[in-house]
């Protein structure tokens, strides 16, 4: 479980955590690593109600899936940020949330790739066993709530020293 941890970990570079931290800081709706976290259990939660089956197949039907509904999110996130900015030119209002239209782009892009990584990770340490992929999302999410903690701690910790 340490290798399938660092393999995890090595995915989210420094560059998608300062654009992750950039967002938090500008108060910023979206949240990168929650998205991911939430994708991910909902894959887990397929798993404990059966009905993704513990094997090759239905893990790869799985992450498919999810790719389709990235897609789809990608379209509806980019709709509704559409129409916030016409909306707030149109009060003559800026909303606080879409000053870093840089960085969300960037993660928005970057996190297609890094699903695709996680679920190489994921396929590579897999054992086919219910209880065993349990616990490798156990971990990712485990992982991921980290991650996601350190970058607020750290986010916090600026915004005292200001």
């Amino acid at each position: 479980m340490d290798k399938f941890e660092e393999e995890i970990r090595s995915i989210f570079d420094e560059k998608f955590i300062e654009k992750a931290k950039n967002l938090k800081r500008s108060g910023h709706i979206f949240n990168p690593v929650f998205y991911l976290f939430f994708t991910r259990l909902v894959e887990l939660s397929a798993i404990l109600r059966d009905i993704v089956l513990p094997n090759r197949y239905e893990l790869e039907e799985l992450f498919a899936m999810r790719r389709d509904f990235l897609h789809i999110d990608y379209r509806t996130l980019n709709e509704v940020l559409r129409r916030a900015w016409l909306i707030e030119r149109s009060r003559g209002v800026e909303f606080r949330f879409n000053r870093n239209p840089e960085d969300l782009l960037y993660l928005l892009f970057r996190m297609g790739k890094m699903q695709n990584e996680i679920d190489g990770v994921i396929m590579r340490h897999a054992e086919w066993k219910k209880d065993r992929l349990v616990d490798l999302y156990s971990t990712l999410l485990r992982v991921l709530a980290e991650i996601e903690d350190t970058i607020t701690q750290s986010v916090q910790s600026e915004e005292k020293l200001l």
